[in-house]
């Protein structure tokens, strides 16, 4: 039922407001969609339906990510980090965390060569 959606390039969050929320009417939630219903599928594929070609109209929030603008943004978070004094905090905590971990690991090595 929902393939469609998935291939048109919905996202979950953009599926989830047009369950709870009509084109025509955006600020009015519909209730829920599940409770007290005797077919929740029919309901769900009911609600939907509204939503049929008017993608464009889901709220920038829910709206599916390109993956090429993800990558774009990516990219240029990189070059952010990659200047000159702009390294994260993050980024030097985790090459020191890494380094202990690999002395630690060499050491409890050393230390089962030794015991056996």
């Amino acid at each position: 039922m929902l393939a469609r959606w998935w291939r048109a390039g919905w996202s979950v969050a953009g599926v989830l407001y047009a369950i709870d929320h009509h084109p025509d009417r955006p600020g009015e939630p519909r209730g829920d969609a599940i409770r007290g219903a005797r077919d929740p599928l029919a309901v769900i594929g009911h609600r939907l339906a509204a939503w049929a070609g008017r993608e464009g109209e889901l709220p920038t929030a829910v709206q599916a990510v390109d993956p090429d603008e993800r990558r774009q943004r990516a990219a240029r978070l990189a070059e952010q980090l990659d200047e000159p004094g702009q390294e994260s905090r993050g980024r030097i905590a985790s090459a020191a965390g890494r380094q202990q971990a690999r002395e630690l690991f060499a050491m409890t090595r050393r230390a089962r060569r030794a015991a056996a």
